[in-house]
């Protein structure tokens, strides 16, 4: 079977896929990712080898910067509809006829589209074939994935396409993340999730600090040297050793670009340039992020306590989420980091609760079971 993920060119989107992508490849099915061809050299070596990228769409900033002249909002704080119109509106205006295109000459018998993808549910209805929603993390709120779908169903009327419904919802977000209050229409198939790694392991040379050690992640967008600086510094001042990464833009080859702005490695510090966070959680106590739903799920599945300052886009909900689950604190400006890092490492409770959760994710149906399914037919 050819199995095509669809997706918008970012890691946060893309990352929580692979696991389904190279289990969909172990068992032998050809396997397809839909993308911006803009984003394929940034992402190729986190995919299995054997996904063909099929090259259309914009990346972010051009479908960004559509959606902010179109509404003149601020995209990097939207409201509900202007994130409708970035992802359901703009982003679909200046790629479906090239997606359109390419899956078409591909020619798959299942999409699978990740929930901020409006693109992939479009070409599984203009090709006339089944299509099934793959979270990345908590469910979005139902009025995100409203405005989505009602600046996505202009598109659909301009194609003259009726909507079809996802045959299902493939659902990588632990319960004590989910909203109490979430429920679906659709037929849901819990999914394990699990932090990023690549098809091969890569060698890092991490530093073998004493305990405690604090992985900083500010992931890939908000990643900024001053914001990365006030939360490797808060962090130290607890005592703690700190391992801080440096977001998307170094990669392995770059280990020695440190910005001029952030302090240089220590005795206590030490920068590592993008690397697959499983690799890092490893080394790690815990995690201080800015609440990217991957670096939060990763580090429950390694059963790691958080402290999770949000920047912008889903943090603030993602943030909120893990606060509740009873494995985080959040912090609202980097004063308060010190405090919850402490707070954290000198007890228990967060600990226990992390790992609790890291063992009902240890027994959700594996990737490779759930393609198993969703191919049956």
């Amino acid at each position: 079977m050819k199995l095509l993920f669809s997706a918008t060119p970012a890691f946060g989107h893309i990352l929580p896929l692979v696991p389904l992508m190279q289990a969909a490849v172990d068992a032998g099915h050809a396997v397809g990712l839909l993308s911006s061809g803009g984003f394929r050299d940034t992402v190729r070596e986190e995919l299995p080898p054997e996904v063909a990228y099929l090259e259309a769409g914009a990346l972010p900033g051009e479908f960004s910067a559509e959606a902010a002249h179109r509404t003149g909002a601020d995209v990097f704080h939207p409201t509900p509809p202007v994130i409708g119109e970035i992802f359901g509106g703009a982003r679909v205006d200046l790629g479906l006829d090239d997606s359109i295109a390419q899956a078409a000459a591909w020619s798959p018998d299942v999409v699978l589209a990740e929930p901020f993808d409006a693109i992939g549910p479009l070409v599984a209805a203009r090709l006339g074939i089944a299509w099934h929603q793959a979270g990345i993390g908590p469910a979005l709120p139902s009025v995100i994935a409203e405005e989505i779908n009602r600046a996505a169903d202009i598109r659909y009327e301009r194609l003259k396409l009726r909507r079809v419904p996802a045959s299902s919802y493939l659902d990588p977000c632990p319960p004590p993340l989910q909203d109490p209050d979430w429920s679906s229409d659709l037929p849901v198939r819990a999914v394990r999730p699990q932090a990023h790694r690549r098809p091969k392991e890569v060698s890092v040379d991490l530093p073998a600090f004493d305990k405690p050690t604090v992985l900083v992640t500010l992931g890939t967008i908000f990643s900024a040297p001053a914001t990365l600086s006030a939360t490797v510094a808060a962090v130290a001042s607890t005592g703690a050793n700190v391992i801080a990464t440096l977001g998307s833009a170094l990669r392995l080859s770059d280990a020695d670009a440190v910005p001029e702005e952030l302090p240089a490695d220590s005795a206590q510090v030490r920068y590592v340039p993008f690397v697959p966070l499983d690799q890092l959680l490893a080394k790690a106590d815990l995690v201080v992020s800015a609440g990217g739903i991957g670096t939060i799920v990763g580090a429950l599945a390694h059963g790691l306590p958080m402290v999770v300052w949000p920047q912008g886009a889903d943090q603030p909900i993602n943030a909120d989420r893990a606060a509740a689950s009873g494995a985080s604190l959040a912090a609202h400006t980097a004063a308060e980091i010190s405090g919850a890092v402490s707070e954290i490492l000198q007890g228990e409770r967060y600990r226990q609760r992390a790992r609790a959760i890291a063992a009902e994710i240890a027994v959700l149906p594996s990737p490779a079971e759930v393609i198993a399914e969703i191919t049956a037919g």
